[in-house]
């Protein structure tokens, strides 16, 4: 419904000429090509471009901005999620996403200018900190080469690194990265994945019998996530005046 010309076209003012494509040829659609793939094939993958290149970039270039990546490979009950062995590159295919995010990161920011060490912070102190602020004590020894902290390296050819991954085929990895070491264990040497090296270690929550839930109510978002409290100096009888940022 997302998609539908209602909402993604007349509401939203897109055009799907512009940000609708087939995984599988990569054309975009009309709303007539479109109308045709449902009726066809109702659960038909598509790319949807929600923002112009350019915008990825600009947010690159902010503080504060981690990168992260939420997909995982569709493993059907053909593949063992315990078969450490697997070659990679016989996972059945997933968003290019999953192999390629950092790369694409390393890349963009190669190709446009954004210095490498703000990019180095984005990719790991960052979100270690954002994590280790919710509480996370184990993300809170990641993210920094420093004594004392977890050692999860990885050394890439910035001159090279580069993500190889596409919606037709996202699995292949990223290229430039020679060495991955996880908790001091390599992960991938000489560009090799090291099969059977699992040195990598779950990251949870340390037990406990309270529980971290915590009531929240609509006004109390509402004051936290939209309102923001300006001091104009007396322009406003109370001193101050509340705007909704959106």
């Amino acid at each position: 419904m997302f998609l539908d010309e209602d909402v993604w076209v007349k509401q939203l003012g897109h055009r799907y000429e512009d940000t609708l494509k087939d995984v599988y040829t990569g054309e975009f659609y009309t709303k007539e090509s479109r109308d045709e793939m449902i009726k066809k094939d109702p659960a038909h993958l598509v790319i949807v471009i929600k923002m112009p290149d350019e915008a990825v970039n600009d947010w690159m270039r902010l503080p504060e901005v981690a990168i992260g990546t939420d997909t995982m490979p569709c493993v059907d009950k053909r593949y063992s999620t315990t078969d450490v062995d697997m070659d990679l590159a016989d996972l059945p295919n997933m968003h290019p996403r999953n192999a390629g995010s950092c790369g694409k990161v390393l890349r963009l920011g190669r190709e446009n200018g954004i210095p490498l060490m703000h990019q180095i912070n984005q990719l790991s102190t960052v979100s270690a900190k954002h994590l280790g602020m919710c509480g996370l004590k184990c993300m809170q020894e990641r993210g920094r080469v420093q004594e004392g902290m977890i050692a999860d390296l990885t050394i890439f050819d910035y001159k090279k690194v580069t993500d190889n991954s596409t919606y037709v085929k996202g699995s292949i990895p990223t290229t430039g990265i020679p060495y991955v070491i996880v908790s001091g264990k390599f992960a991938v040497k000489d560009g090799e994945v090291i099969h059977g090296s699992c040195p990598g270690q779950p990251i949870r929550y340390p037990p406990t019998t309270v529980s971290k839930r915590e009531p929240f109510t609509e006004d109390a978002w509402k004051h936290v996530y939209t309102v923001t409290s300006v001091d104009f100096g007396g322009s406003d009888p109370s001193g101050q005046f509340s705007c909704c940022g959106y």
